[in-house]
């Protein structure tokens, strides 16, 4: 079956509102840096006050405001305070240069913008911003800029919330593409109860005051929006904002505050475990484990399940354009399986073909998503063509590989654009990563194709490695299960890979840096 589950919806705004009414005295949300604490009673009244102020600078119901904010206090604020003035908040990572985010900014027909106090940032997007559109600053002002902190109005002054319709927009939310500007995710108001609530539904996170969450996750991530910010809100917790990872600080904040649930990227984890001191005691507290964002070696998965042993462990795969489309409980032992998500539709389509061509039981297809269920996208904002290639017939096609098991699991088998086809073998390079990140010396490892005149691609392989070189991790990939024609034929040393926000490789930098390293 395939729908919106119902046409009635609680919006971003009634989820943290109808938990303030439950618990107006509880803490909400607690600022790392400052160690500020709102209730939720406070929480609303900071929210209404600044969409008064707001207001007052002339944004309006279907307006479109970027934000552009680190994980502070203040950015959680706004994005709630634009959200009860309906206005459409178009969340832009931070980290992007300045002309990348002037260049969003202008293609999202922007009017106002809330972001550092920053000149060459404000310059930039001066440029792309109508000429009377209010800029609020946080950390000072630069120039005209309005500062954040004191943009406040009376909330009496504000019309009475009503709840847009289902179809109407609410986020813009820009993917972590690898090439070329990120693309503009269209959310509906309709979209939020299943992004929400598949925390509390898969991830076993209980309602009530006892949680406490420390967001990892950015907040102009989608997951670090719905499913850490508004889930841990919607269930009456407390979310801990932490505005700029640091495993030692984050470390800290779990053991003293008794954190409950965390929801990261593997990556996150890894750190964690590797802070100096790290005593499983001082996470025991962790009841709700969930990470996404990338898949996470089979070590690396025992280490942190041993680590956090009292936590239920719970692997999300998903996308800013479906939110959660599969998941998997208690992952160790299984790193690429995974299951329907409960707000989701999927079938296994063959690659190349119509979403109607539909793959057998173990045969390899591209996983595609039910785009008309709940928490899914309206589609790419101003790119009908992006809409066009992902869209068919009202699925979205993922890109990534998968192969349905008999007992309706699926295993996750790759990318179709990361795929290495050398000699008219395909080759995936998670299996081969999969490999190398067995050997001890390895803490990274991504798998790459270069162009081969005789072989059309060979395989190579990106690592970071201590005290290990190519012969020896050769002689590991063939003392393996791996195929022999899917051994690594270079070995490229890094200090780091590089990644995107998101915490995902960006290969086609690994392919540029490959090549001058292979010439040499």
């Amino acid at each position: 079956m395939s729908g919106r589950i119902t046409d009635k919806m609680q919006t971003v705004w009634d989820h943290v509102r109808l938990a303030a009414a439950r618990t107006p005295d509880h803490p909400a949300i607690v600022d790392d840096r400052t160690d500020r604490r709102l209730t939720f009673s406070e929480l609303i009244a900071e929210v209404e006050a600044m969409a008064a102020g707001f207001a007052i600078a002339g944004i309006a119901d279907g307006n479109r405001v970027a934000t552009m904010l680190p994980n502070v206090l203040e950015h959680a604020i706004a994005i709630l305070a634009l959200h009860r003035l309906g206005a459409v908040v178009c969340v832009i990572n931070p980290r992007l240069k300045p002309d990348e985010a002037a260049a969003l900014i202008g293609d999202g027909e922007i009017t106002g913008l809330v972001c550092l106090a920053d000149e060459t940032i404000i310059t930039a997007a001066r440029g792309a911003l109508p000429s009377a559109a209010p800029v609020f600053t946080f950390g000072g002002t630069v120039g005209d800029t309005r500062d954040l902190e004191a943009c406040r109005g009376a909330a009496d002054s504000l019309a009475p919330w009503q709840a847009p319709a289902a179809d109407a927009l609410a986020f813009v939310m820009y993917t972590s593409g690898t090439t070329g500007l990120p693309k503009g995710v269209m959310i509906p108001h309709g979209a939020t109860d299943g992004r929400v609530l598949f925390v509390p539904v898969q991830c076993g996170l209980r309602h009530g005051t006892h949680n406490r969450a420390l967001g990892l996750m950015p907040l102009f991530h989608a997951v670090g929006f719905h499913a850490c910010f508004v889930a841990t809100l919607s269930m009456n917790g407390t979310y801990y904002v932490h505005s700029a990872f640091d495993p030692v600080a984050a470390h800290a904040v779990i053991r003293d505050n008794a954190i409950t649930y965390l929801f990261g990227a593997p990556a996150h984890f890894h750190a964690l475990l590797a802070v100096p001191g790290f005593d499983p005691v001082d996470v025991g507290s962790v009841e709700t484990l969930a990470y996404a964002g990338a898949a996470m070696p089979g070590p690396l998965l025992e280490r942190v399940d041993a680590a956090f042993s009292a936590a239920r462990m719970t692997n999300i795969y998903g996308t800013t354009e479906t939110m959660n489309a599969l998941y998997l409980p208690d992952p160790v032992g299984w790193p690429t399986r995974y299951r329907p998500g409960f707000y989701s539709n999927i079938r296994v389509g063959r690659i190349g073909g119509s979403v109607e061509d539909i793959c057998e039981i173990g045969e390899e297809g591209e996983l595609l998503v039910d785009a008309t269920a709940d928490a899914t996208f309206l589609g790419y904002l101003n790119r009908p063509d992006a809409t066009a290639e992902k869209l068919a017939d009202g699925w979205y096609r993922t890109g990534d590989i998968v192969a349905c098991r008999v007992d309706g699991d699926l295993d996750l088998r790759g990318r179709v654009d990361d795929m290495v086809v050398s000699g008219g073998e395909n080759i995936h390079p998670e299996e081969v990563e999969a490999v190398l990140m067995q050997h001890e010396a390895v803490t990274e490892a991504a798998i790459i194709g270069m162009p081969d005149d005789q072989w059309t691609e060979r395989v190579v392989a990106c690592v970071v490695a201590e005290g290990a070189d190519a012969a020896a991790l050769d002689a590991w990939c063939q003392e393996s299960t791996l195929a022999n024609y899917k051994r690594p034929r270079d070995y490229v040393f890094l200090d780091v890979l590089p990644r995107n926000a998101a915490n995902k490789v960006l290969r086609r930098e690994l392919k540029l840096r490959a090549a001058e390293v292979l010439e040499d």
